[in-house]
């Protein structure tokens, strides 16, 4: 493989690192990365449209869509009519996300600890990847 390619081979091998991690933090704790991003902003953003919390969390709003779903199967969120709006959805965690929330806490202590050496790094590469994103829009 030619050298000029090697970072988007990198790039490639970083997204299914994240992806089988994504997996495997599902299976372990029960929440996938995004599910428990989601959770965590609701905790913080209580009673919140769908539209404010796909724009929070940085997602697309069909992937806040599917997520919200699992979420509510499992009883972790739920969903309810905007009496200002009825077209629209205002989304809360119910008790069980906030202690499955709890449940996870040393868990997430963990990842973060074995994150934060390379918190930086995380942080220049996505701005790199969204400013690539973003080229030419």
């Amino acid at each position: 493989m030619s050298k000029d390619v090697q970072p988007l081979v990198s790039l490639f091998r970083l997204g299914i690192s994240i992806h089988n991690f994504n997996k495997k933090s599902e299976e372990k704790v029960g929440l996938s990365l995004v599910q428990w991003c989601l959770l965590e902003q609701l905790i913080d953003m209580p009673g919140t449209s769908a539209h404010a919390l796909a724009k929070s969390v940085g997602i697309h709003p069909s992937t806040l869509t599917q997520t919200l779903k699992r979420l509510e199967k499992k009883g972790f969120l739920f969903q309810a009519e905007d009496p200002k709006d009825s077209r629209k959805k205002i989304i809360s965690i119910t008790i069980h996300g906030k202690q499955a929330m709890e449940r996870i806490a040393s868990q997430k202590k963990d990842w973060t600890k074995c994150l934060t050496p390379v918190s930086n790094d995380l942080q220049k590469l996505n701005a790199v990847l969204q400013a690539m994103v973003n080229y030419g829009s």
